[in-house]
């Protein structure tokens, strides 16, 4: 049961930081007069969509793996 607990604690927070991290990736144009983060916009906004979509994925599981009672 410990180990369960480890597993959606870290799911959740690499859920929260995989989210932010995107978030911030893609609202930093709005305070950077548009300047890009990896090169090009698209790519600026492929990565923030993958990282707070795969972000939005860990937090659904994590709070899944929590509510499913112990085996």
């Amino acid at each position: 049961m410990r180990v369960n607990n480890a597993r959606w604690v870290t799911t959740l927070v690499l859920g929260v930081i995989m989210f932010a991290i995107g978030l911030f990736v893609a609202l930093r144009p709005l305070w950077s007069h548009n300047a890009v983060m990896l090169g090009a916009r698209w790519l600026d906004l492929t990565f923030a969509l993958v990282f707070m979509l795969r972000g939005a994925i860990n937090i659904r599981t994590a709070r899944a793996r929590r509510q499913r009672p112990a085996a």
